[in-house]
């Protein structure tokens, strides 16, 4: 498995929720934006850019095979990475991510501290890894987007506006009664707040007097 068969994945999920995705050259680029060309320094290689949506991207192999291995591979990907950074709209640069794709490790190998390693770092930018299956590429790809920003599970969940009132108001009642009111004076905070809502200082008065007549 390769970052291309990655990348190609991610420009397809991404259209599928109908975001841009364009590939950008640039961001894998071995110099800096506006900067003369320097032959002596090292491109890696297998390295992709890409933008989905407003999330710049850059997509890079990597070899579980030990930690100072993984080490040394990072410290190239981060200075990748501000290279491209470079390259980025300034609003971009926060949402900048590393999808690495890792070959596949070998049994007896501690590839997930090694993953748990990678993902943790959050020097420069963020990392997710996809270790993809040769045998259910879709469904390890699938187990991969869900850890990343293309994920929406809010799309199944229901509006909040959906819920009746009543457990909403339950809801504000038992997490301030968590804080100390008694059951009455957390009932009335409740009403309070929502026939007070567009005026505040009514509201922290009427909070109050209802607090100190509870005493």
């Amino acid at each position: 498995m390769t970052p291309e068969i990655l990348k190609s994945l991610l420009v397809e999920a991404a259209q599928a929720l109908h975001w841009r995705a364009d590939e950008v050259a640039d961001f894998t680029s071995p110099n800096f934006r506006s900067r003369p060309a320097q032959p002596n320094v090292e491109r890696l290689d297998g390295l992709f850019g890409l933008r989905l949506g407003d999330y710049p991207v850059v997509i890079a192999p990597i070899a579980l095979d030990s930690p100072d291995q993984v080490k040394l591979a990072l410290k190239k990907l981060h200075a990748q990475m501000v290279v491209a950074r470079s390259f980025m709209l300034e609003r971009e640069v926060i949402n900048a991510h590393l999808f690495l794709c890792a070959t596949s490790p070998t049994p007896s190998g501690d590839w997930k501290r090694l993953v748990d390693l990678l993902e943790r770092d959050e020097t420069v930018c963020r990392k997710v890894v996809w270790i993809p299956k040769k045998t259910d590429v879709q469904g390890s790809f699938n187990t991969f987007l869900a850890r990343t920003f293309l994920a929406m599970p809010w799309a199944n969940v229901g509006s909040v506006s959906d819920a009746p009132l009543d457990e909403t108001y339950e809801l504000a009642e038992r997490i301030l009664e968590k804080h100390g009111l008694e059951k009455k004076v957390a009932q009335q905070w409740v009403i309070k707040a929502e026939q007070l809502k567009d005026d505040a200082k009514s509201l922290v008065t009427e909070l109050v007097q209802a607090r100190e007549a509870s005493k």
